[in-house]
């Protein structure tokens, strides 16, 4: 997506963003729009396998899909002073991102079909988003257009690039786009007949999308298609439910196959400290429900850990992956490229079964994951950073990785 030119955000009497063209005697700081986030009682379920399953670009069409993500899609305004606090910066450069619609975009660059559901606003920022993804092939059917904004998200980043959510922009939090998904409208035989249905957690702060997002995993489980949930953990999205966040995120992650969360997020949740589940993510896995099939733990810079129960109860596959060494230029987005290469050889592999009974191969799916994740971080942007398959391949081939 071509730049748009420079642009800032005021905020009108009813709080919906507006757009608008800076004038030559601006004062305020500045926006450039540039180019291109159940019950742990619930009953096992039979290990599955998605058959036949091909990796390939689609037209754009509603369509079935190997992989479904649903959740939020926004823009993160990252501050373009590095290492200056909030009030201090001048000048926000607005990124598409959002971890569902990041994931969505990611595997559509990587040649998979995707569908994503989402609701954004009818607005600028909604049509650009939705410009951006259909460039990377992805189904948009299932996105429901609402007259909330489409979200923006303030992201302050230290000296290394490492980031920081802020606050909202223009609206206040529960009146952005992606509170308000529609369970209703949501397509659920593709759904059904996804290899894997992706989530993250911060709609489950907002009561229509919660309702839509506990549906959406009601409805993979009736049939062949896994859910993958990323914690994805961020304070600003709760507010006044941040007490009961843990018993809210807890209880939904507990209806995952496959769970996806930070060092950070492990010792939050399940109170193992964020060393232990580097070294050790067997005790992250021991802390979920038994229908959990596998976890994967990202630690940034310091790598990824793993663990996954195996087939036909045999020992725990687990192990470490180390980061590859790039020049970090933003690590915006970079926990979702990991989780959209992860997908990429999950959807080749015909299903989470496969990983179950293969151990070398689960290993180079986190390696593949690992290199996207790290080529992310050498651009700047969540989305427009993400690697082809042919980029994320050749970095395995010729980066180091870190000790």
């Amino acid at each position: 997506m071509a730049a748009l030119g420079a642009y800032h955000c005021v905020t009108p009497p009813n709080r919906h963003i507006q757009a608008r063209r800076i004038s030559s005697r601006l004062t305020q700081s500045t926006v450039r729009l540039a180019p291109q986030t159940f019950a742990s009682s619930r009953k096992a379920r039979p290990i599955k396998r998605q058959c036949a399953v091909r990796c390939e670009k689609s037209n754009g069409s509603s369509q079935e899909a190997s992989v479904t993500c649903l959740g939020e899609a926004l823009f993160d305004c990252l501050a373009e002073e590095r290492g200056v606090p909030k009030e201090e910066v001048k000048t926000w450069i607005p990124y598409p991102g959002g971890a569902p619609a990041n994931v969505a975009a990611a595997l559509g660059r990587l040649g998979v079909k995707v569908s994503f559901i989402s609701a954004v606003g009818q607005d600028h920022l909604g049509e650009s988003m939705l410009e951006l993804l259909s460039t990377r092939h992805v189904d948009l059917a299932p996105i429901q257009r609402v007259p909330q904004p489409t979200r923006d998200v303030l992201v302050t980043r230290d000296e290394n690039g490492e980031r920081e959510f802020s606050g909202f922009g223009a609206a206040k939090n529960n009146e952005y786009a992606d509170c308000f998904i529609d369970g209703e409208k949501m397509p659920e035989a593709t759904i059904k007949n996804s290899v894997a249905l992706v989530t993250g957690t911060l709609g489950l702060s907002f009561p229509q999308t919660a309702a839509a997002m506990r549906k959406a995993v009601a409805c993979a489980r009736s049939g062949p298609c896994s859910v993958l949930v990323d914690i994805n953990w961020r304070p600003v999205f709760w507010e006044s439910l941040t007490p009961q966040a843990v018993d809210i995120v807890s209880e939904y992650a507990g209806g995952a196959d496959i769970l996806k969360l930070s060092e950070e997020e492990a010792e939050w949740l399940y109170g193992v400290h964020s060393v232990q589940a580097m070294t050790n993510p067997d005790l992250v896995l021991n802390a979920v429900p038994e229908t959990v099939q596998g976890v994967l733990v990202t630690a940034g810079g310091h790598g990824a850990a793993y663990c996954f129960r195996s087939a036909n109860g045999g020992p725990l596959i687990k192990g470490f992956v180390p980061i590859l060494q790039v020049k970090v230029s933003d690590t915006t987005g970079a926990g979702d490229a990991f989780l959209s290469g992860f997908l990429y050889s999950m959807v080749k592999a015909g299903g989470l079964s496969t990983f179950q009974s293969d151990p070398e191969k689960l290993r180079s799916a986190v390696e593949f994951a690992a290199a996207c994740g790290a080529f992310t971080c050498s651009k700047p942007g969540a989305i427009a950073a993400q690697p082809t398959l042919e980029e994320a391949r050749e970095l395995m081939k010729t980066a180091k990785a870190a000790v």
